[in-house]
């Protein structure tokens, strides 16, 4: 029975990280999830929640480096795995399965303090909306016909 288990979880795991990527440790974490997961429900147990988890869940999460050194002027640094990234928005819900205000929430972060794009990239955003004159009322074009 434990080899149509290991089956299981290899087509569940394989299906799943073909989708997402993956880093090694949450490719082990995530076979040994799936592999408890189903071994509960072979015995006909149902999983409870894990206190370790409930705890976590309403926790802030203390990040790994100070919080001066999160944004710089050339990159932003990721809290859950430590990458320095111009924008960090599209990685976090990409390798980390997270939204901004669930990133700012389990470390504790006020948005308005800890942007989710480095300085440099948003000045550079910043002057060329100002050289097309995006937000300038009169620029408005009307579509010729």
């Amino acid at each position: 029975m434990a080899t149509e288990i290991l089956k299981l979880t290899t087509e569940i795991v394989v299906s799943h990280a073909s989708m997402t990527e993956l880093t090694p440790d949450q490719l082990v974490e995530e076979i040994k999830s799936v592999y408890n997961v189903l071994a509960s429900l072979e015995g006909g147990v149902i999983l409870e929640e894990r206190a370790e988890a409930k705890a976590e869940a309403g926790m802030v999460k203390k990040p790994p480096i100070p919080l001066k050194d999160i944004v710089k002027a050339k990159y932003v640094v990721c809290l859950e795995c430590g990458k320095k990234l111009k924008i960090l928005k599209t990685h976090l819900r990409k390798a980390h399965g997270l939204m901004p205000k669930e990133y700012f929430q389990r470390f504790g972060l006020d948005p308005k303090k800890y942007p989710l794009v480095c300085r440099e990239y948003s000045e550079q955003r910043s002057a060329m909306a100002k050289n097309r004159r995006f937000g300038e009322r009169g620029t408005h074009h009307k579509a010729t016909s």
